[in-house]
Parts: structure tokens; sequence; C-alpha cells
């Protein structure tokens, strides 16, 4: 009995060793790492080589790798769980990390409606409650509640139509893009001056102007709703 507890403890002894020694050196070129990582090292070195990958930089990032693991695996951190597998890591450093694809498709039209359409709501919001504080006139004349929901349907409308026709027109080359985006730039003027030259035609006596402090809440409201519906329907700047 007592003989076979001698024998558990002095294996225990000898693993404990082997985990201490678990360092190889292979030419001697990453030495002081564990035999895991070591290996990693050496594939890594082997896959860049045959890949014809410059051997300055890559005696450069393997010593850098080499140095970062010698740090890392004091807390038990293997090469693969830092790194990927050899493969992985010998395309990053050869091709560098992919880049994200910019998108090449808009969101539908309502949801670049709306999200533009309440940035305007905000801004002409703003927009009317410094008018309301530091030119009341001005504000009588240009801030009624009718032309802020007008002009803020009409931009928001207006813009989404705006980015999906210059989507379109980046396709096209040459002077003629150039002309389409002319006309569509324009037309978007010419229906924007007829709106206000349509809501001024509108008494005053029904488009009303509110106070300062109504055009400040609202701005605030205008911002939660479109801070929500944008995690709701991932609203994104085109």
């Amino acid at each position: 009995m007592v003989e076979s507890k001698r024998n558990e403890k002095a294996g225990q002894q000898q693993q404990a060793r082997a985990k201490e020694v678990e360092v190889t050196m292979r030419d001697g070129k990453f030495s002081g790492l564990t035999k895991r990582n070591e290996d990693y090292l050496f594939h890594l070195d082997k896959a860049l080589t045959e890949k014809n990958y410059d051997p300055e930089q890559k005696e450069q990032v393997l010593n850098e790798m080499y140095q970062e693991l010698k740090e890392k695996q004091k807390q038990g951190i293997v090469a693969t769980k830092l790194y990927g597998t050899v493969t992985e890591k010998a395309e990053l450093i050869i091709n560098g990390p992919k880049k994200s694809e910019a998108p090449t498709e808009l969101p539908k039209f309502w949801i670049l409606a709306l999200d533009n359409g309440l940035i305007m709501f905000i801004m002409f919001c703003i927009m009317y409650t410094l008018l309301g504080v530091f030119s009341p006139r001005q504000a009588d004349v240009s801030g009624g509640w009718i032309t802020l929901l007008a002009t803020s349907t009409i931009a928001g409308v207006g813009l989404a139509f705006f980015y999906r026709s210059m989507l379109s027109a980046r396709k096209e080359k040459g002077k003629k893009r150039w002309i389409k985006t002319l006309l569509i730039t324009l037309e978007l003027i010419l229906i924007w001056i007829v709106a206000f030259g349509i809501i001024s035609f509108i008494p005053v006596s029904i488009n009303r102007t509110m106070e300062p402090i109504v055009y400040a809440i609202l701005a605030g409201l205008g911002y939660l709703v479109r801070r929500y519906l944008k995690k709701k329907y991932n609203f994104r700047s085109v």
C-alpha cells in the first residue's frame, strides 16, 4: 500500500518535471518555447518559405511572434489559440486582413426616406428653435407646423430618391454620369422650390408657428424615435 503511494507520487513528480522542461531547441531558433509553440513557428516558417515570402519580412514577423509567444505561454496560451491554424496565419501574413466590401445596394426606399426625413425634421426643429429665440419675426414667417412636416417629408423622400439615382449614375461613365447627376440635383431643387411656393399660400392661421420650447421638445423626440428605428431597421449612413 505504502509502496503504491510512493510510486504514484513519483509519477506525479515526473509529470510535473516534464511540464517544466517542455521546451525544445530546433537549431536554437525558437528556444524557450513549449514544444507545441515551437512546432507552430517551425511549420509557419516552412509555409512562408514555400510561398516565397520575403525572407527579411518573414524573419521580422516570426521574431515578433516568438517574443509574444514567450510571454503568452506563461499564461497557458498556445499559438493556435492566439493566431489560428498555420495555414490561416500564413495567408494573413502574405495577403493581409480581408477588406470588407463596401455595400453595393442601398436600404429599401421607405427606410431611406424615413431615416432622412427624421434627420431633416430634427434639423428644422433645431433651426426653428433658434429662430424663435433670436429672430421671432423670421420664425413667424417660415416656422409653421405644416411647413415643418411638409419640408421634412419632401426632404426625406427627395434624398431617398437622390441616393438611389446616384447609385444608378455611378455605373455610368464620363459626361453621361455627370449630366445625369446634374439633372437629378436640379429636379430635386425644383421640387423643393415648388413645394415651398405652395406652402406659402396656406394661411398663417392654419400654418401656425409654435413656441421655441415646443420645437426643442420635438427635436428631442425626433432624435429618440430615429435612434429607436435605427436599431430596429439597421439604418446606416449612405
